[in-house]
């Protein structure tokens, strides 16, 4: 794709980027774990970074077929972060899963489609984001 003669390609690619690596580094998968271990704790920054990860994902014009990814991760963003709003450990878990498991779906599918658009064969079909499991 010419990024040079089509500024529209350009911005999309831009915009995919940035919420992608945004989400990519939030950390799901060490909340989730923390969260449904024998000894929870909330960290009280996490909301606020769940809550960014939405506004991040939300602000991107998906393609079509990502779409309904990206808003069953906005779904799920908004419900754990209210959850985690309640302080209550006893409720937090299967938000926190659900959540997980949408940040994957959507960060899978961002970098697949990504991979596609420049051209590039991806080998394996899944965690495209770069970072193993145990980083997210």
């Amino acid at each position: 794709m010419d990024h040079a003669t089509n500024p529209e390609a350009a911005a999309r690619t831009a915009a995919l980027l940035a919420g992608l690596t945004h989400i990519d580094n939030v950390g799901f998968h060490g909340i989730a774990t923390n969260l449904a271990g024998a000894s929870p704790k909330i960290d009280r920054n996490w909301s606020a970074l769940i809550r960014n990860a939405r506004i991040a994902v939300a602000v991107v014009g998906w393609p079509a077929e990502i779409q309904p990814m990206a808003d069953g991760f906005t779904a799920a963003a908004e419900q754990l972060a209210d959850t985690l709003d309640k302080r209550d450990t006893g409720i937090v878990a299967g938000p926190a899963k659900e959540l997980h498991v949408a940040y994957h779906a959507l960060s899978d599918a961002g970098w697949s489609y990504l991979a596609m658009t420049a051209g590039i064969t991806q080998e394996d079909t899944g965690h495209h984001h770069g970072a193993s499991h145990q980083a997210h």
